[in-house]
Order: structure tokens, then C-alpha cells, then sequence
């Protein structure tokens, strides 16, 4: 299997892991409102798990094709500025968790970290394209 090949195959499934996402932090949103810390942070901590899944898959291509993602700009931002607000708000629910604020942390998940992610799903074919065109460079 050739590197252009895995990495078509890669972001075709990262796709379909960020829609899981987005039910997953959906879940778990509700869950630190309804049902309390316990069972939402499994959830939570599978958000993470994800999260840094999706991060490594997203650098590896980098690595593998040679990306800067500070010059691969879709949709008017750069790869590199959208991984850097993702960065952001993980670091801001990690300190909403460590101080317990279970809603903070809630509306984090749900009304900043869902769009993202789905802003994230609706650039993957673009980000196909312009990685089909920097392969060919």
C-alpha cells in the first residue's frame, strides 16, 4: 500500500471517528449536567482519548507527506491555527475538570468543542485535496 493510499484511507476514517465524537462529547455534556462527574467523566476521558487519537493521526500525516501546517490554509485558517484553538480548549477543560466546574466543563464540550469538531469534519475533503496536491509537488 502505497503512503498516498494509507493516507486517503486515514482521513476517510478520521471522518467517521470525529462524527463518533461529536456524540460522544454530546453524551457526556449532558451527563455532567443530569447525571453527575462520576459517569460523565468516562465519557469525558474517551473525548480525550479521541482527541489526542485525532492530533496524532493529523501530525502523522504531516510527518509522513511533509506538511507545514502553518501554510496549509483551508477555508481562510491555517491547519496549524485550527490545532492550536483545539489545543486551547482541551487545556481549558483540563482546568475546568482539576477545579471541578462540571459546567464550565460541560459548555465547553458542548458549545465550543463540538463546533470545532464539526468544523473539523466539514474540511477533511478540502484538506484531501490539498494534500493530493501537495503529494504531487
Amino acid at each position: 500500500m502505497d503512503i498516498k493510499k494509507i493516507t486517503e484511507d486515514s482521513l476517510s476514517n478520521l471522518t467517521e471517528h470525529l462524527h463518533h465524537m461529536v456524540s460522544t462529547l454530546q453524551a457526556a455534556a449532558e451527563c455532567f449536567r443530569v447525571k453527575g462527574a462520576e459517569e460523565a467523566n468516562k465519557n469525558y476521558l474517551a473525548c480525550i482519548d479521541s482527541i489526542q487519537l485525532f492530533d496524532e493521526l493529523i501530525e502523522g500525516i504531516g510527518r509522513l507527506l511533509n506538511l507545514d501546517f502553518s501554510k496549509v490554509s483551508i477555508n481562510g485558517e491555517t491547519i496549524q491555527n485550527r490545532k492550536d484553538r483545539l489545543l486551547k480548549l482541551t487545556s481549558e477543560m483540563h482546568s475546568a475538570q482539576i477545579g471541578q466546574d462540571w459546567v464550565m466543563l460541560a459548555d465547553l464540550m458542548e458549545y465550543e468543542l463540538t463546533p470545532l469538531i464539526q468544523d473539523w469534519i466539514k474540511i477533511i475533503p478540502p484538506f484531501q485535496e490539498e494534500i493530493k496536491s501537495a503529494y504531487k509537488s
